[in-house]
């Protein structure tokens, strides 16, 4: 019985450093020709402006609403019990790290992904099984520089671009609707944000951002060209593909923040 629990355990353990290691060299290869200036040649600029339409300028109506409703509630919540609990000087510091820090970077990425990840796995599953990826390496058209790199790329653009928009609507909003109901915690709110705001707050939304980025659109990917060859098995893609990058993305957050703290 302890045998077989072991050997059960180590195949378990084999199998999934296996994926792991599978997963590593493709984020790998995909990054290898993020680099080379060759991949960017004009189909894949071309398919690079579509993918970015499609993933970040479709989207900024809900972009637009969702930080107004995030603004208009979040904001005042955190001004208000700063002030009822004489945290007053700690406001900047609290809706800098909720906002910036984890709200702003989360939301958009989960939106992303609901949206735009779902999406590239089925686009990527439908062409493996219909035998679209082969026709290409027949033609010895390179798939990771036509099909992988520009929705990598947009994808790491648009969460960039579309999580520092977000974060600014959502201060935004936040001091419109305290400057309306609020006016002296208006005031009280601009100066200890402009005191909280610093470069290394900026920096770590960058590197947060490009990190999800890029992993939004890695994963479904991944997922998709390890489906099966039938058309039953593209919403199993999808679904695992998913679940993968939800686990990723909260990986990360966790990673960053014990880096953070």
């Amino acid at each position: 019985m302890i045998i077989q629990l072991t050997q059960s355990l180590g195949e378990v353990s084999l199998r999934f450093l296996n994926i792991f290691y599978e997963a590593l060299y493709f984020a790998y290869q995909c990054l290898h020709k993020l680099v080379q200036k060759r991949s960017y040649n004009s189909a894949m600029r071309e398919i690079l402006v579509k993918q970015i339409f499609f993933t970040a300028v479709q989207v900024l109506p809900l972009i637009l609403f969702i930080g107004i409703i995030l603004g208009t509630i979040l904001v005042p919540i955190i001004v208000h019990f700063s002030l009822e609990y004489a945290l007053k000087d700690h406001i900047g510091t609290f809706i800098t790290h909720i906002v910036l820090n984890e709200l702003a970077p989360l939301t958009l990425v989960f939106l992303i992904a609901l949206r735009s990840g779902a999406a590239i796995n089925t686009e990527i599953s439908v062409m493996k099984v219909s035998n679209e990826l082969n026709t290409l390496k027949a033609f010895n058209i390179n798939i990771i520089e036509y099909l992988f790199l520009p929705r990598i790329l947009a994808g790491i653009i648009s969460v960039t671009l579309l999580t520092f928009l977000l974060s600014i609507i959502i201060l935004l909003s936040g001091y419109i609707y305290l400057f309306f109901f609020f006016k002296a915690g208006a005031d009280l709110y601009v100066r200890t944000l402009i005191q909280a705001i610093s470069m290394n707050v900026f920096l770590m939304l960058f590197i947060k951002s490009i990190l999800f980025g890029f992993f939004v659109t890695l994963v479904p990917i991944y997922s998709a060209l390890g489906s099966s060859k039938s058309y039953t098995g593209i919403p199993i893609a999808v679904l695992n593909g998913m679940v993968k990058l939800i686990i990723t993305i909260i990986s990360i957050e966790v990673i960053i923040l014990l880096i953070q703290y």
